[in-house]
């Protein structure tokens, strides 16, 4: 009988340490610092130009000068806001987008790990 009543204690004392490790509190426990995951975006600021007659692109770049990106980063910027212009020069009175100073923003979030 009592090795009866000692099986029994022992597998549900056993069972209850089982679950507490499984699903219990010991998972949950945070016994590391949550870091913080930034994602980086960089989103190019614009601004909307109509051109004139003889209008080409470095000309509207050295009239809206921008001197934190180089000339081959703001061309791509350029061709990426206007991708109809790639094929075709300006044409006088036409709205484009000129690209400007870039805009980083970071997306921080706390993780559990």
């Amino acid at each position: 009988m009592r090795i009866l009543l000692l099986a029994i204690f022992l597998f549900i004392t056993i069972h209850f340490i089982r679950l507490d490790l499984a699903e219990g509190t010991i998972p949950l426990a945070g016994f590391t610092k949550k870091q913080k995951l930034c994602d980086k975006t960089e989103e190019t600021a614009s601004i909307p130009i109509t051109t004139v007659d003889g209008d080409t692109i470095e000309t509207l770049f050295a009239l809206y000068p921008d001197s934190e990106s180089n000339f081959i980063e703001r061309l791509s910027s350029f061709y990426s806001l206007n991708p109809h212009l790639q094929n075709q020069q300006l044409i006088g009175g036409e709205k484009i987008m000129l690209p400007l100073t870039r805009i980083q923003s970071e997306n921080c979030t706390e993780s559990d790990r």
